[in-house]
């Protein structure tokens, strides 16, 4: 496969649009805030176009990393800047000083926040890929609609070395790559925060041949 056609990057999208309106419910009753969390591009092309989405590659970023299996196989991400990071842990601890640096705390209410919208959007997923565009009967009759997701680990790197990791199985398989990325607002303020779904080739390679 090399490239999807622009009929099945909508019908891809439509389906994957469809996980936010949970993802955004489930991190506005975490935060307490009005939180939205909208799919608003697919993005495929080029590795080195596709590593650029979190950054200059020589930009060091955070990312909470989850894998997870069942009706589609691949990785959840969320990615921030350190600012943009430890803005999050302030809203969750309830701090009116802003944190400095990552600490164990800052390190948890991260990976907790991954936990709650990722599976949020997973979950909403389950139930629509499995009846459309999922993996072949025989592997669906032994998953079901359950996603399974790990849980996620926290990174600090360069965001070039980021996405190469993320993006490595597609990039083993495909000419270009693929992923759907989401931005946040809160109350109704835009923040530099991006979760990505990255499936795996195997799985992406399957979707192709089920969208015609």
């Amino acid at each position: 496969m090399n490239e999807l056609t622009q009929r099945q990057l909508n019908h891809l999208g439509e389906l994957i649009q469809v996980g936010s309106s949970e993802a955004s419910r489930a991190l506005s009753t975490w935060l307490n805030k009005q939180v939205s969390v909208r799919v608003d591009q697919l993005e495929q092309a080029t590795l080195e176009t596709a590593v650029e989405q979190l950054g200059p590659g020589a930009d060091v970023v955070c990312a909470c990393c989850m894998r997870f299996s069942g009706g589609i196989n691949g990785q959840l991400l969320l990615a921030f800047d350190d600012a943009s990071g430890l803005l999050l842990c302030d809203m969750l601890l309830a701090r009116e000083r802003a944190s400095q640096e990552w600490q164990e705390l800052e390190i948890s209410a991260a990976m907790e926040t991954t936990n709650i919208v990722g599976c949020a959007f997973l979950n909403s997923l389950s139930q629509i890929f499995p009846q459309s565009t999922a993996l072949p009967p025989s592997s669906a009759e032994t998953t079901g609609t359950t996603w399974i997701p790990t849980p996620p680990v926290f990174v600090r790197d360069y965001a070039a070395a980021i996405m190469q990791f993320a993006l490595m199985d597609q990039a083993s398989h495909f000419d270009t790559v693929l992923l759907a990325h989401a931005k946040f607002t809160i109350d109704d303020t835009p923040v530099k925060w991006q979760l990505m779904l990255v499936p795996d080739a195997e799985v992406l390679a399957h979707l192709a041949r089920m969208i015609e």
